[in-house]
């Protein structure tokens, strides 16, 4: 069994509070797709100075990164077209719980990660648990489309986290292949903003200035400690720690989007915590 650094696991926690901070802003936004655009823009502007203090990586890493702007500019569309149908509480753990099984089978079919029978009842435990979030209360009726884009974006999120790892393994530095990143997503993210909404762009990116300037420091701060973690141990359990995320995303909500939270989610949130003890123990 290989042992997971405490380091790596903190990480991993710390990056799912910080997503969950992301989420929040993103779904308060009142343009979410150029709000976006300028907090990837804010994000790449903190860490250009890495461009000019490091080496350009070669083609070794660029194909990760490349492939990584991909995926991530197609999970932000189907993030931002779930939380324009349903609520938080709804479409994020659907968007994140199911990507930990995901990503689990992907890094054991790419990357070669073995997975002990505990930690694959671990996994499904916990991606059970995050998932049953986003049943519908008693009298509810279920979103289709909201939840149909969620699951789309729980598996971009498994795969961009697959291609993360390995391409932060090949640059060998978080920081270098996170500068890079920001810049490639923020042109992405920035170019559709600017087909999408045209001449007015430039005032609707006004608009999300300060949120965006805020939320810079969550993108920052999730995916480089994610990186992290994905560089220092194995993929599946720490994807599994990092969709912990809907955990903090459920009590931000209640707390401050006032969405209701119910005695059923406390519950699935203890679920989840055994699934993850499971897969560490694995």
């Amino acid at each position: 069994m290989e042992t997971i650094p405490p380091l790596a696991a903190l990480a991993a926690l710390v990056s799912a509070m910080a997503h969950a901070g992301m989420a929040l802003f993103t779904k308060q936004a009142d343009d979410t797709l150029t709000f976006r655009a300028v907090s990837m823009v804010f994000s790449a502007l903190w860490l250009s100075p890495v461009l000019f203090l490091f080496p350009v990586p070669g083609w070794e890493v660029w194909r990760f990164l490349l492939m990584g702007a991909g995926l991530i500019w197609a999970f932000n569309m189907l993030m931002i077209a779930a939380f324009q149908r349903g609520s938080m509480n709804l479409v994020y753990p659907v968007m994140r719980g199911a990507a930990p099984a995901i990503a689990g089978l992907f890094a054991f079919f790419i990357l070669g990660e073995p997975l002990s029978p505990l930690a694959i009842l671990g996994l499904s435990v916990a991606s059970a648990a995050i998932i049953a979030f986003a049943w519908p209360e008693k009298g509810g009726a279920p979103k289709a489309a909201a939840l149909g884009f969620a699951l789309s974006a729980a598996v971009m999120t498994a795969s961009y986290t697959v291609n993360d790892a390995s391409g932060v393994r090949a640059a060998g530095s978080a920081l270098i292949y996170a500068a890079w990143f920001f810049v490639l997503s923020a042109l992405s993210l920035g170019l559709t903003a600017w087909v999408r909404r045209g001449d007015q762009v430039l005032g609707v990116a006004r608009a999300e200035l300060r949120r965006g300037f805020f939320a810079s420091f969550f993108n920052i701060t999730t995916y480089g400690l994610a990186l992290y973690a994905y560089a220092n141990a194995p993929v599946a359990p720490m994807a599994a720690l990092r969709e912990t995320s809907v955990v903090f995303g459920a009590i931000v909500a209640a707390v401050i989007l006032k969405e209701p939270l119910g005695r059923r989610r406390i519950v699935l949130a203890g679920v989840l915590a055994l699934g993850l003890a499971a897969i560490q123990l694995g």
